[in-house]
């Protein structure tokens, strides 16, 4: 009953956390995981009821995809719960579990032209890359507006932090480029 009271320091390299006794899991809680959880199952439109009732509209949210090419414009917030999606979800790449609304500006040193990062500068600390994956091009939606593709890498840091940065436009010439974060792995 001291759990909250431990504080590990240097020195502790395993922790092993024993139950010799533990309540049973309710049934009503093993009956939310049988069959085909999702949005035709009552019992999830229910969970979702009383949590928006506790916790006010805007705490749940509903997205759908969108057929975009710029990850930002990939998915729509679903207007009812009961909305079909108009394209599929793209999952023959990986994502981000978190997604930045915007992209942010970063200081980037990268040794040859078209290459991942070797660090990365993002609110002021400095990042050494240790593992990279990329580039995936993700082409300009033209019709909407002008301006550079987009070149991005999985990156993870020393401290095993994975990032998603990307680089608009081409190295060299008279076209400008710029590196961008985008996203964080979990």
């Amino acid at each position: 009953m001291k759990i909250d009271q431990i504080r590990p320091a240097l020195g502790i390299e395993l922790f092993v956390l024993e139950a010799p006794k533990v309540d049973d899991i309710l049934p009503g809680q093993e009956a939310l995981w049988a069959g085909k959880p999702g949005l035709d199952d009552q019992s999830v439109i229910q969970l979702l009821d009383r949590v928006t009732g506790k916790m006010g509209p805007d705490v749940i949210h509903r997205y759908v995809p969108a057929a975009r090419y710029w990850p930002e414009r990939s998915a729509n917030r679903a207007v009812s719960i009961t909305e079909k999606p108009i394209a599929q979800w793209h999952i023959d790449r990986p994502r981000p579990t978190e997604l930045l609304s915007k992209p942010v500006p970063i200081e980037v040193m990268a040794l040859i032209p078209d290459h991942p990062p070797k660090f990365f500068i993002y609110m002021g600390i400095r990042h050494v890359v240790v593992k990279a994956d990329g580039p995936e091009r993700i082409e300009r939606e033209w019709w909407l507006d002008v301006g550079e593709h987009r070149d991005y890498y999985q990156v993870e840091d020393e401290l095993g932090q994975r990032y998603w940065l990307f680089r608009s436009g081409h190295y060299g010439g008279e076209q400008r480029y710029q590196w961008f974060i985008h996203g964080f792995f979990a």
